[in-house]
């Protein structure tokens, strides 16, 4: 069952992420973004050239396999290449390619264990002789877990993990134990019929969200975001994820206008057109405070700020 699991989660992890890279439980969970240095892969007197054959073969082979017990000798090797990869009982590797350029690869791969609550999901990139250069891990307690890498454009991508589990006292108290057995036997916080059992403090949903920008030299960089965009505003995504040029496509140009000044405005931005002037004085959000907010501006909003403008710059012609 696991097994299975297991290639579903991966397989909806890697949607998206092919188009990118070949074109160029609640408290107990943690994410890492760590720049890594893997130790000797190989004995020291194995050639550059050796290792990359070596490196290359093996991801090849991970990339064709499907998912691999500790018993199998693919496994044991993925210790020489994977980071925060150990041989764990009863444990389960799947892993795919994403991109294979002349500089790098990246791999995701994920960890999982027989009747062990917790998956691990990591996405790496390394040289082409196999030694890492980033790695972004996520740890988590349920194998409820879903993860998902989404393209946005060449090299922004999008990194969610949604995560749920119930706590172990639940299944202790007097609560679980009046609930139906047809009911128990469904034994999933995802189950609509087993919510309506949970009381709030026993069911736990952990989100993790970030935008990531891959860098020339393999790296993954986080892109800052502005967490709570202001009430009420007409378009406050555009100041929580990057978005997409199809998407900013599908908007007329009155609306991508609106949608950048909102996020100036957002930081009290006075503008010199008294129109816009006029409009934002009319919005319970806006607190009028300098001409000049630019450097206030996160990095996802310069990203959707430069997209847009270029999008109405080409419409405009």
């Amino acid at each position: 069952m696991i097994k299975a699991s297991l290639i579903l989660v991966s397989l909806l992890t890697i949607v998206g992420c092919y188009n990118l890279l070949f074109q160029r439980g609640g408290d107990a969970i943690s994410s890492k973004k760590e720049t890594t240095t893997v130790s000797a892969l190989l004995s020291p007197e194995i050639s550059y050239h050796e290792r990359k054959i070596r490196f290359q073969k093996f991801s090849d082979a991970l990339n064709q396999a499907g998912v691999l017990s500790e018993s199998d000798l693919l496994y044991k090797e993925a210790r020489l290449f994977l980071p925060d990869t150990t041989l764990r009982p009863d444990s389960y590797l799947f892993g795919k390619r994403l991109a294979r350029r002349d500089t790098l690869d990246i791999f995701f791969y994920e960890i999982s264990q027989e009747n062990t609550d917790g998956t691990s999901f990591n996405l790496v990139s390394f040289f082409p002789d196999g030694r890492a250069i980033d790695l972004i891990a996520i740890h988590g307690k349920s194998n409820d877990a879903n993860l998902s890498i989404s393209l946005i454009d060449q090299e922004i991508f999008e990194f969610a993990y949604v995560d749920f589990y119930l706590s172990p006292e639940y299944f202790e108290t007097d609560r679980y134990a009046g609930v139906p057995d047809s009911i128990k036997a469904l034994q999933s916080t995802q189950h609509t019929a087993m919510q309506n059992y949970i009381w709030k403090k026993d069911y736990n949903e952990t989100n993790l969200y970030e935008n990531y920008r891959l860098s020339q030299t393999g790296s993954f960089e986080k892109l800052s975001r502005k967490l709570q965009p202001s009430l009420n505003r007409k378009f406050p995504f555009t100041s929580t994820r990057v978005l997409a040029n199809d998407e900013i496509e599908r908007y007329a140009v009155r609306d991508l206008q609106l949608m950048v000044n909102e996020i100036f405005a957002d930081y009290g931005k006075i503008f010199t057109s008294q129109k816009l002037n006029y409009y934002f004085q009319k919005k319970s959000w806006y607190r009028p405070r300098s001409e000049e907010v630019d450097d206030l501006l996160s990095d996802v909003e310069r990203l959707n700020v430069d997209k847009i403008q270029s999008r109405i710059y080409i419409a405009k012609q």
